[in-house]
């Protein structure tokens, strides 16, 4: 036979296909086979028992259990294209295997399979129009990893059984609005593994992706009234983005950050006094008669009277004399107190995690 190089390259690293016939072309790679081809191809596939399928593109249905049957340690499949149903159903799946960047262009299925090593979806796309379909039903995976990353359409995993010591990386896999109530449920299988095995640097950014799909689930019509809708709604936008559904704590410091200059910026037009009786402000009728750094200076000093304020220290080196002043005061205690106590008890949520 000679070996010809084909065409094709791989996009993901330096590998070009050494499995060519003594044609100009390469049937393993190549779009539009003939029936004939075709049947060369998988011939070729089970007599030489192939592991390594980067690139090629089936275009006739897959059967796994009938390639696929024999010992192997790893099988890639890394960009392959699927252009009929592909099945992958009561196999034994004993060593590692790849499906990094693979097109499955209709129907895949894994029902009833054994997983006993790893098994990635990297750079995956499945067909939208069976998202919805029971890949996973009865499978068990055994592996130590499950990786899925960026991958597209990615099917629902509730019939998924996970041993108690694999891990699962879900990481950038988006849903369309159809979908919602798959992104939903697949990311809290991910917390739930994360959190039975102790994989808690995953945890946050599933449960905060779980409370992102079910907010964009949320509708009128599951509230007895559209107040409680409303108020829910409310609650669920503050803790979005105010705390990021308790998993972003840095939020919190940004928002108290911005709500101090906020209000030293109201405090520069209202006037506090200050311990030696000067009034601290500007006259924003005569506002053309401050400069730049006598503008800079007020605002340094009444930030500084609005940070003592928001963490209710009260020095007592200033104090707000009129009435706005001291509504305004109280309104930033109120939040100081507020904010503080969510942020401590996010802190001590991931502590305690």
């Amino acid at each position: 036979m000679i070996y010809l190089i084909c065409k094709w390259n791989s996009k993901s690293c330096d590998t070009y296909c050494y499995r060519c016939v003594n044609d100009d072309y390469c049937i393993y790679h190549k779009f539009n086979k003939s029936e004939e081809e075709n049947e060369t191809m998988f011939n070729r596939i089970a007599y030489h028992k192939f592991t390594d399928f980067r690139g090629f593109v089936f275009e006739r249905e897959f059967e796994g259990k009938n390639l696929l049957n024999f010992e192997y340690k790893n099988i890639d499949f890394s960009e392959a294209i699927f252009r009929e149903n592909a099945n992958f159903s009561d196999m034994k799946i004993t060593g590692n295997i790849k499906f990094d960047n693979v097109v499955f262009e209709k129907g895949v299925s894994f029902e009833d399979s054994v997983f006993e090593a790893d098994c990635s979806f990297v750079g995956t796309e499945f067909s939208a129009k069976h998202m919805d379909d029971r890949i996973f039903q009865g499978v068990i995976f055994k592996g130590q990893d499950l990786i899925i990353k960026n991958a597209n359409n990615f099917p629902r995993m509730e019939y998924l059984l996970l041993s108690d010591y694999s891990k699962i990386v879900f990481e950038n896999v988006n849903y369309p609005k159809k979908y919602y109530d798959i992104g939903k449920i697949n990311y809290r299988i991910a917390r739930n593994q994360s959190m039975k095995i102790g994989d808690y640097e995953r945890i946050g950014d599933y449960y905060y992706n779980e409370r992102e799909y079910n907010s964009k689930l949320m509708k009128e019509s599951d509230f007895a009234n559209r107040n409680e809708y409303l108020g829910e709604r409310f609650f669920d936008i503050m803790a979005k983005y105010t705390t990021g559904y308790g998993e972003k704590p840095w939020n919190i410091l940004i928002i108290n950050i911005t709500i101090i200059s906020l209000f030293a910026f109201f405090y520069l037009f209202m006037g506090i006094k200050s311990q030696d009786n000067q009034m601290v402000s500007i006259n924003i009728l005569n506002i053309g008669r401050y400069g730049f750094f006598d503008v800079l200076n007020r605002y340094f000093h009444l930030w500084y009277y609005s940070l003592v304020t928001f963490f209710t220290v009260g020095y007592g080196d200033m104090t707000s004399t009129t009435a706005i002043g001291k509504i305004f005061s109280c309104v930033e205690v109120f939040l100081g107190v507020t904010m503080g106590a969510i942020w401590t008890s996010i802190i001590m949520k991931r502590m305690l995690r």
